[in-house]
């Protein structure tokens, strides 16, 4: 029978007319249903897109670690020591652990998530004061508005200079104002401010990033009384090499280097957004997969 015969569309009116409140139920079951599956699935979509772009701008393939206190004895050595990392164990990773890609030492004025208060003329406000090494911007990419960002010279040659925030801007410096090689207080220290930079975070982690000044690491050493000192370290694996792997490699070297007992969760404070990224990409597939099951149960 052709889809085109005449008598059968007059058949198929004839009953869909008899039957009027069942045509209607049944065209409104399923354009509700799709609906439904519409609204479930961008709703999905826009919650999946809000939360993966809390994590643009930092590489997903990176770990990060901290030095805490100890909580048993070993070695001979109390419980209760402070770990403190040093330029040396920076070393030690680089010749010991080969599958790291990036190893990038970091300083920071006013501990985690702290603060400390800078100046510029009769300007003032408080501000994250990073000590870094150039390859943190691929770990932790920003936009570049203006000027440069930090190089290897700048580390060799200790250059007091610093790649200030959009926020930092805004605050410090007039409207209009272009604040490339004018300079800005940090504890009594003046610095060169050679490049503007716009972050690619939003929320909370956006506003934080706004806020921040980085300055070469060997400077910072040098100006704020932290030779030998670092604070924590931020870490990718090699292509092809799970991050995992290559946070045990890691730890393993600074646990050998300060005698830290290899049963000792509390030493060594270490975060992998691999595995955090992995988790959550897991979750929201799964709720992608209940979002179509349910969708099409209300076509049926």
């Amino acid at each position: 029978m052709s889809v085109f015969d005449l008598d059968h569309w007059q058949e198929i009116g004839a009953a869909l007319a008899k039957n009027r409140l069942r045509t209607f139920l049944t065209a409104f079951g399923v354009f509700w249903g799709i609906f439904l599956l519409v609204v479930l699935l961008g709703s999905g979509n826009g919650l999946t897109n809000g939360v993966m772009a809390g994590f643009s701008g930092t590489a997903t393939n990176s770990f990060f670690c901290w030095g805490r206190r100890t909580s048993k004895p070993f070695a001979g050595l109390a419980a209760g020591r402070e770990v403190i990392f040093t330029n040396e164990d920076t070393e030690a990773i680089r010749r010991q652990v080969p599958d790291a890609a990036v190893i990038a030492p970091r300083l920071q004025l006013g501990g985690h998530h702290g603060s400390v208060t800078v100046r510029r003329k009769g300007e003032v406000g408080p501000f994250s004061v990073m000590g870094d090494y150039p390859e943190v911007f691929t770990i932790q990419s920003v936009i570049l508005d203006r000027g440069r960002l930090l190089d290897h010279i700048d580390l060799e040659e200790k250059r007091k200079v610093a790649v200030i925030g959009t926020r930092v801007e805004e605050v410090l410096f007039d409207k209009g104002e272009d604040p490339i090689g004018d300079a800005i207080e940090i504890n009594g220290v003046w610095f060169k401010v050679i490049g503007v930079f716009r972050t690619r975070q939003s929320g909370g982690q956006g506003e934080r990033d706004a806020q921040t000044i980085y300055v070469p690491f060997t400077t910072y050493q040098q100006a704020f009384n932290a030779a030998n000192e670092v604070d924590w370290y931020a870490i990718t694996a090699r292509d092809g090499v799970r991050v995992s792997k290559v946070e045990q490699e890691v730890l393993a070297v600074l646990q050998s280097r300060h005698k830290v007992a290899p049963d000792d969760r509390r030493a060594l404070g270490h975060f992998n957004l691999e595995e955090e990224f992995d988790k959550i990409r897991g979750l929201f597939n799964g709720i992608r997969v209940l979002m179509w099951i349910v969708g099409l149960g209300t076509l049926t």
